[in-house]
């Protein structure tokens, strides 16, 4: 009896609820009515039909993404080499703007520029024996002339094939270039040693060698030009009881990163300094 009652209740409550929408307009007759019983239903099969459509359409999103991964990859690495490779233009244009500027400051030398395609390494790894140039008799370049950079000397050619040429460098022992402290105008005679330095020999004792001192070659003999910049003072050894003083230079020119070159083709050797890079290059000459 009493679940009756409290059922005839809740029927008057929903008779009086729909009534009121009805009269408010929220709800039409018949139809919105029916739509309003059905709306949560459609609503929770809208959304599982669009999750399931996801989940077909999922795999194919995923590859779409995969390859432009994969393009914006490839294209990353792409910017990276052309990154490099301008990086690479850019110190090369350096490098010949500086050997431009030394032609130009030197308008009286006719000058043939060379890469240096290879080193021959010493047995301390510190040493350059030779440098192999990609010139050669082709291009005018006769044994004896001078090699130069923009910061200092080099060398001379000592023998010459068609295409190529190998220079002598002044580390070389068997080079000798003559010489003048810029400061004091002591003359000597720099030759190369077993190691990264030169020692500049018979620097008569009037005037001390200082450390820090420029070393120039002299253009004594028609050898090399003057004024080229052989290296820097870095020790001297001096004693009242000998004849000379002597010092130790370091060069200039960083021979392990050398990669242009100038050759002086104006500056031919005598006859003399041929016969000796001749005997140096029959001798001593490394494949």
């Amino acid at each position: 009896m009493r679940g009756q009652v409290l059922g005839v209740i809740l029927a008057i409550i929903v008779v009086i609820g729909i009534g009121m929408m009805l009269i408010s307009g929220r709800l039409s007759p018949a139809g919105d009515f029916a739509r309003w019983l059905v709306a949560p239903l459609e609503e929770r099969l809208s959304h599982a039909g669009k999750s399931f459509r996801d989940r077909l359409e999922h795999p194919s999103d995923i590859e779409s993404l995969r390859a432009e991964n994969q393009r914006l990859r490839r294209e990353v690495e792409r910017l990276q080499v052309a990154q490099v490779q301008l990086a690479e233009v850019e110190k090369e244009n350096e490098r010949l703007r500086a050997l431009l500027h030394f032609a130009q400051a030197h308008p009286t030398y006719r000058v043939q520029g060379a890469g240096v395609v290879g080193l021959v390494i010493g047995r301390d790894p510190s040493i350059v024996d030779r440098i192999l140039l990609n010139v050669g008799e082709l291009d005018g370049i006769q044994p004896g002339m001078p090699v130069v950079t923009n910061t200092g000397l080099v060398g001379r050619i000592l023998h010459v094939h068609k295409t190529t040429s190998v220079v002598l460098p002044i580390t070389d022992p068997d080079s000798a270039v003559s010489a003048i402290v810029q400061s004091s105008r002591l003359t000597g005679i720099v030759r190369g040693q077993q190691g990264p330095t030169l020692v500049m020999k018979y620097i008569p004792l009037d005037t001390p060698v200082q450390v820090g001192d420029l070393v120039l070659t002299a253009g004594l003999g028609s050898v090399f030009p003057p004024k080229i910049v052989i290296g820097q003072v870095v020790a001297v050894q001096r004693h009242d009881y000998d004849l000379f003083q002597k010092a130790e230079i370091r060069p200039t020119v960083d021979f392990r990163r050398l990669e242009e070159v100038l050759v002086l083709t104006h500056f031919a050797p005598n006859q003399e300094v041929k016969d000796v890079l001749k005997a140096l290059s029959e001798g001593k000459e490394r494949p």
